[in-house]
């Protein structure tokens, strides 16, 4: 049995719910950390900002949303995207044949079900007019982005920074993600994206005032409908694209709000392959599904890879500089989230599990031939057995320049799974932590459901990502990274003073935090948490 199997027996597929609840309940979310206090401790650039002169030229990212060149733009890309709908009869669905199977989707090095010489199943019932109004569709849209729309985006020459994004009631996630990036010693200034003005409203006194502290901005999607004047709806899942897309850095690292760097992340803009490829993404756990018939629509010069070429990808991180790429691979994924779920959602994954914006960017530099390094070292997952079942906490994603030096000799490769032989397996160092099972929101955690409250079978507390954090993970990080995550956590909640303590979430951190890592205190005192 995979590894996969193990830890995600069923499609991860949300339920209709979860997509509901976000919009409805993120007022009541932003009010709480609205209340929220982070001691000035761990707020270390109230006297020295940590731009480090990537944008200090520059106006506010918000003025640049606002902006006419901007909203120019944005009424170009609007027209072009419409221009190029697929309009199609009906949505496209994975319905021809039974669902992928989870043989078909197995990358554990142990598998034998799929090799290269198993035929690419399409599940995609689509007829022959379809199939040639899409590719004349997509065709038209690419014609667009070559001959104007590449040449309008204004960006800010030279500067990088990190984007993400917060909507929906994912801010006090993003805040513990923000805190762990300035714990790793990072400067680089950060592009916040929340959905709509309420929502910004309801967090003013963060985005006014403690996170521009730590050089973050507070951006609204909905300013730039407002701007515009268009009758434009911008939906969740376009949120990812627009944001990298709309954001004036240069050079953009992308994080999820629930992503976080163990290191400094400046040094991967300046290394390979960043600095050759201008895009960098992460493996999924699953074999890549996407179908026959998008590779013939989208670029028919170019033959389906094989089955065993690559894993899909996971959207949650990414590296992309606009320079290298001149914008044409971020326009084309836009096209693709923008009408993705009833068509290029399904084209790219056929109902795989995670089906969604994840396979857009990599497919869309496939479409155009366009330079990127899919980072070969396997996801791994971090967690805990808990009375005989596993517990996942969190993904962790290799470093994209140590992975280039192990694998860019035979970057060729077919490297879907690993090699057989455990011995000859080489694996980059982790790099960055997704905490996408637990979202570790820093405003909410400690709640008595909490899954580091669990209990062993024996009665005793544990630590949330196993026995030893991780192993080798302290090792190759030199730190203890799971402990120096609480640590960070507890600071910012305020859980060492004599009036937090008691406090029921507070209360059950600490105690939880002194049976699992013992009485001694958080490695340094607040403040030199960030030393």
């Amino acid at each position: 049995m995979s590894l996969a199997t193990v830890l995600f027996p069923a499609k991860r597929r949300r339920p209709l719910w979860l997509y509901l609840a976000p919009p409805v309940l993120s007022l009541l979310l932003l009010a709480h950390i609205h209340s929220f206090h982070i001691p000035s401790t761990l707020l270390p650039y109230n006297s020295k900002s940590p731009t480090n002169g990537h944008n200090r030229n520059h106006p506010s990212a918000a003025s640049h949303l606002e902006s006419k060149p901007v909203q120019y733009f944005w009424k170009s890309l609007q027209t072009a995207l419409y221009a190029a709908e697929p309009a199609l009869s009906s949505p496209l669905r994975a319905t021809l044949g039974p669902p992928l199977s989870k043989d078909e989707l197995d990358a554990s090095p142990s598998s034998t079900s799929i090799t290269n010489s198993t035929p690419r199943r399409n599940l995609i019932a689509l007829d022959d007019a379809s199939s040639e109004l899409l590719t004349a569709r997509h065709a038209s849209f690419v014609a667009s982005i070559k001959s104007t729309l590449s040449k309008k985006l204004p960006v800010w020459k030279g500067t990088r920074g990190v984007v993400m994004t917060a909507g929906g009631g994912y801010l006090g996630t993003a805040l513990t993600s923000i805190l762990m990036l300035r714990r790793s010693g990072s400067r680089l200034p950060v592009h916040l994206f929340l959905d709509t003005r309420a929502e910004r409203a309801a967090a003013a006194e963060f985005c006014d005032d403690v996170l521009p502290r730590m050089a973050v901005e507070c951006l609204v999607m909905e300013d730039l409908l407002l701007a515009s004047n268009t009758n434009a709806t911008i939906k969740h899942f376009q949120y990812k694209v627009l944001s990298i897309l709309l954001s004036p850095f240069q050079q953009t690292l992308y994080l999820d709000s629930d992503a976080w760097p163990v290191h400094d992340p400046e040094p991967l803009f300046t290394s390979e392959p960043f600095t050759s490829h201008g895009l960098v993404t992460w493996p999924d756990f699953w074999l890549e599904t996407a179908s026959p018939n998008y590779y013939r629509i989208a670029n028919p010069a170019l033959p389906p890879p094989r089955p065993l070429t690559r894993r899909s990808s996971e959207s949650g991180i990414l590296l992309y500089d606009k320079a290298t790429h001149a914008d044409d691979l971020l326009l084309l994924a836009t096209y693709y989230n923008w009408f993705g779920p009833d068509c290029f959602y399904p084209l790219l994954s056929q109902g795989a599990p995670g089906e969604g914006d994840k396979e857009t960017f990599l497919h869309a530099a496939l479409a155009l031939s366009q330079p990127f390094w899919d980072v070969r070292t396997p996801v791994t997952v971090l967690g805990r057995w808990i009375n005989g079942t596993f517990e996942t906490a969190t993904m962790r994603q290799a470093d994209p320049a140590e992975d280039f030096r192990l694998f860019n000799a035979t970057a060729s490769r077919d490297h879907a799974r690993e090699d057989p032989d455990e011995s000859k397996r080489r694996a980059a160092k982790t790099f960055f932590i997704h905490h996408n099972l637990f979202k570790l929101d820093v405003s909410a955690v400690g709640a008595a459901s909490d899954p580091m409250f669990r209990l062993d079978a024996e009665g005793r507390a544990g630590r949330l990502w196993g026995p030893g954090g991780g192993g080798q993970l302290i090792e190759d990080s030199g730190f203890d990274v799971e402990r120096r995550m609480w640590d960070v956590v507890l600071a910012a909640m305020d859980c060492g003073s004599a009036s937090q303590v008691s406090d029921d979430r507070c209360g059950r951190l600490v105690r939880w935090y002194e049976a699992v890592f013992g009485e001694a205190p958080p490695l340094g005192s607040a403040a030199a948490v960030w030393s």
